[in-house]
């Protein structure tokens, strides 16, 4: 938070003429000319029930009624903000439909903007229109008169979206920055940092730090964090860093102040002392691991960095300890395909595998699939890189590759203690894969993970690591590809009404229905989703099972079109085809099935 300022507390008819209420400016006042709840309730917002429990939450917590529906997350923050705009007489801007002046901005400081929560908009004849979060006091407003010496119009907006136009305008973390650069001079460029003792907790404040790097470094974790961002990317350009965040699966630039080049040496040295790593080394890689809480949440962070030209570039994949773990139920799973998974999962041996790129969620399956196995009859072993969540019941094993303990040595190790489960982390090398086939036949089920780009590859694939087709028809049971698409956000979630007659008659012919009954949907883009018009993720299933028949073409070599095909005839649906069913349920857009499944449009 931004330093106290202190302001004189002179009235408004103290005032020199030039500053006193302009008579057209819209005057605020406290307390609202119509009930925000009744407002909200004659406009199908809430219901009575949501309207006592605010009620209450007000009384509690000594806040506003606004605040507490807010806390309460049962109606959209803009909904909120616009019902109190109208019980307050006051205009209502969306931000996202506003183009904020130059002048506007470059009137008000950083340090202002922060401390009042407010966003400049226009300023026209000396006087500054300004969106606010919540309605300014009449104190607040004689302040900043005389701070500016501009006459004041406010409007309102919701909290969502004055932080977010800040930053976007301001840029993250920019009076962080902007208190350094005056603390260590413009041209200094900051190679060693003495940090304080550091506190695990990044939502604690702590006495001294609100201007520091350490401070700077928590700011990029805690909007990140915010944000559901899963990566977060800090790299160095010649005359700027680029801060990135990976949010369902695609990178968003994060905007960042003036100045933020001259600190990035520090922002790196923050992290390597968090994960315990060499500061003093510039020219290697680094890998490291820093576990942080805010609350009672806790997330791990896998740190990596790399040398590049212009600096070392760092990465930030966020862990969240207890949200990485998902019921089967909640992944995705139609009801065909929840019963094919209870089936394997019911196998005394074989194995089954996961397959697709880094981040399509094939960890997240495999601990749902290990929760659904875990019972006081079944012993089951893990080896694993890293160890993501800890399941209770289950003992895991941390691969450490530095001092020999690789996926093949702890493996061959786990079949000493008789476990009827085995869940390897990912299947890298010839003889990881030899020993988990050989774990298969002899009556253990293993669970583990491949890098193939569909389902069908997965035999292929073992097949290229010198594993005998005999061998691989004979123990792979299942294997199952996986992808993650963004699902629509709720808040502004709408008919698509632009579907193209191809991708009709596709949708049609995949789901089994008319054409005239295909329907999609897609998000507008709102204040709640960044107006993206997505929020989370869901899997699509793609499942290749055994039977005699697919057997006898793995053992006989057949390629992997004739093992799809002879797949699709028995019934497999492909990753394309379940997309389209989550369409036409209205969990997905059919962008997102292009972008995730453009290689399997070859029909059409």
């Amino acid at each position: 938070m931004a330093p106290e300022m202190q302001f004189n507390d002179q009235t408004e008819q103290d005032l020199p003429m030039a500053e006193q209420t302009n008579p057209g400016e819209q005057t605020i006042m406290n307390t609202p000319r119509l009930d925000l709840l009744q407002l909200l309730l004659e406009q199908g917002k809430i219901t009575e029930d949501d309207a006592q429990q605010a009620r209450r939450r007000q009384q509690r917590g000594h806040t506003t009624v606004q605040q507490a529906l807010v806390e309460l997350g049962t109606v959209a923050q803009e909904d909120i903000y616009r019902a109190l705009a109208t019980s307050l007489d006051i205009p209502f801007v969306t931000l996202e439909h506003e183009q904020p002046e130059p002048e506007a901005i470059h009137a008000v400081s950083v340090k202002v903007v922060l401390h009042y929560k407010f966003m400049p908009l226009k300023l026209e004849k000396g006087t500054l229109t300004a969106a606010f979060a919540d309605p300014p006091q009449m104190r607040d407003r004689q302040n900043l008169r005389l701070l500016l010496g501009l006459r004041l119009k406010p409007v309102l907006s919701s909290p969502a979206a004055i932080n977010r136009t800040i930053k976007q305008y301001y840029g993250l973390g920019a009076e962080t920055v902007m208190q350094l650069r005056q603390d260590r001079g413009f041209q200094e460029r900051v190679d060693h940092v003495q940090f304080m003792t550091e506190s695990t907790d990044l939502a604690e404040s702590h006495d001294g730090e609100s201007a520091s790097v350490i401070h700077l470094f928590n700011q990029f974790l805690l909007e990140a964090l915010e944000m559901d961002a899963t990566d977060v990317h800090i790299e160095p350009f010649e005359d700027k860093v680029i801060v990135r965040y990976r949010i369902d699966g695609l990178l968003r630039e994060i905007p960042t102040p003036p100045g933020l080049r001259e600190l990035h040496t520090a922002i790196i040295s923050r992290a390597k002392i968090m994960a315990n790593l060499n500061i003093a080394e510039h020219r290697l890689p680094h890998d490291g691991r820093i576990r942080v809480s805010i609350g009672e949440e806790e997330f791990d962070l896998r740190v990596s960095i790399l040398p590049t030209r212009f600096g070392e570039t760092l990465n930030l994949r966020i862990l969240n300890r207890q949200s990485i773990f998902f019921e089967l139920t909640q992944l995705g799973l139609e009801e065909d395909q929840m019963a094919m998974i209870n089936k394997l999962l019911e196998l005394p041996h074989g194995m089954i595998l996961v397959t697709g790129p880094t981040g399509s969620g094939k960890s997240t399956t495999l601990y749902a699939a290990l929760d659904k196995t875990n019972k006081r009859e079944r012993k089951v072993i893990t080896v694993e890189d890293p160890v993501e969540y800890q399941l209770e019941g289950i003992s895991q094993i941390q691969i450490h590759a530095s001092i020999g303990l690789t996926f093949a040595r702890g493996l061959r190790s786990i079949l000493r203690h008789d476990p009827d489960i085995i869940l390897v982390g990912e299947i890298r090398d010839a003889e990881t894969a030899e020993i988990a086939i050989r774990s298969a036949l002899t009556g253990h089920l293993v669970l583990s993970t491949l890098h193939t780009n569909d389902s069908v590859g997965a035999v292929n694939r073992l097949v290229d690591m010198d594993i005998e087709p005999f061998l691989v028809a004979s123990s792979l049971s299942a294997s199952i590809a996986q992808r993650l698409v963004r699902r629509i956000c709720p808040h502004c979630k709408e008919e698509d009404t632009e579907i193209t007659e191809r991708i009709r008659l596709e949708i049609a012919d995949s789901v089994g229905c008319s054409d005239e009954d295909v329907k999609a949907s897609k998000g507008r883009g709102c204040v709640e989703c960044g107006q993206t018009g997505y929020r989370g993720r869901v899997a699509l299933y793609e499942f290749f099972l055994m039977n005699e028949h697919i057997e006898d073409m793995v053992t006989r070599n057949a390629t992997s079109v004739e093992l799809r095909q002879a797949a699709a005839k028995q019934g497999m649906r492909n990753l394309r085809q379940d997309g389209w069913v989550k369409v036409m349920k209205g969990m997905t857009t059919i962008d997102e099935i292009n972008r995730i499944t453009k290689s399997y449009d070859i029909h059409y």
